[in-house]
């Protein structure tokens, strides 16, 4: 069992996906590493019931809890439970978002709860992100909001608007939420302790004595990459990130996971 010890934790977008022919790529590979005793899981910012809608067999490939939301939590397909669940403060968020929402109204707002969105008001930006799980969706204004159980604040605009809200937040709310750019128009707000890199840190308390592989592009996968035992990103990746990589592999559409396994397998 040459992998064993080994676990790959990956991003979704431009990390395991790029092209079809990058995917089949990853997913020949992903099998053969769990034939030989490693284990594969993904860190993504999407939830259980949506993520299904990007990668198809998303629940066949993970063989270890996926980080979902994130970093708000871990999902076990096995067992269909949440662990480790970290939840926004609401009596900070609900006011804060409150003014956001009055200083800034073209900004939509999507907020994951349980299995299902809200949404204070279904502007354009928001109905532009959520109308394809509209069936998930629930508009209801923040004075009638439930206070409990919110795993993300989603911030929803153009590059120009996301950029404006990005200054906004960390100007006015301190350290009081993790931010980052999940892509140039969304920005999103999660507990300061619900990172994709505190779950990979959980995850190999789990396993014990394992080797972290953990493989990422942009801006929301700093914090994982930087807690790994080795940092894995495509040459397509955001130069920063790609700046912070123990190993760069190969273009995302030529599949970065099959690169990083073939990488492994003669090293072995």
């Amino acid at each position: 069992m040459k992998f064993k010890g080994k676990v790959i934790i990956s991003d979704i977008d431009g990390t395991y996906t790029g092209s079809a022919e990058g995917v089949r790529r990853n997913n020949e590979a992903i099998e053969y590493f769990r034939s030989e005793g490693g284990l594969f899981t993904f860190a993504t910012g999407r939830v259980e019931f949506s993520v299904t809608s990007v990668v198809p067999d998303f629940f066949e490939l993970c063989s270890a809890p996926a980080v979902m939301s994130n970093g708000s939590y871990l999902y076990d397909p096995a067992t269909d439970t949440r662990i480790n669940e970290i939840c926004v403060d609401t009596s900070y968020a609900l006011p804060f978002l409150a003014r956001l929402q009055k200083d800034m109204p073209e900004i939509g707002i999507r907020i994951n709860r349980g299995k299902g969105y809200m949404t204070p008001e279904l502007n354009p930006a928001a109905y532009k992100d959520l109308k394809a799980y509209i069936s998930n969706v629930t508009t209801v204004p923040f004075d009638s909001m439930p206070g409990d159980g919110w795993n993300k604040i989603v911030l929803i605009g153009t590059r120009e608007q996301i950029l404006e809200a990005n200054d906004y937040v960390r100007k006015n709310s301190g350290d009081r939420f993790a931010v980052s750019m999940s892509c140039p128009t969304l920005l999103e707000l999660l507990d300061p302790a619900a990172t994709k890199g505190n779950q990979v840190r959980y995850l190999k308390k789990m396993f014990g004595d394992c080797v972290t592989y953990c493989c990422g592009d942009y801006e929301n996968d700093e914090d994982m990459l930087k807690k790994a035992d080795f940092a894995v990103v495509p040459c397509s990746g955001m130069k920063k990130i790609v700046d912070i990589a123990d190993i760069v592999t190969c273009h995302c559409a030529e599949g970065t996971i099959a690169y990083l396994i073939d990488l492994l397998d003669r090293q072995s």
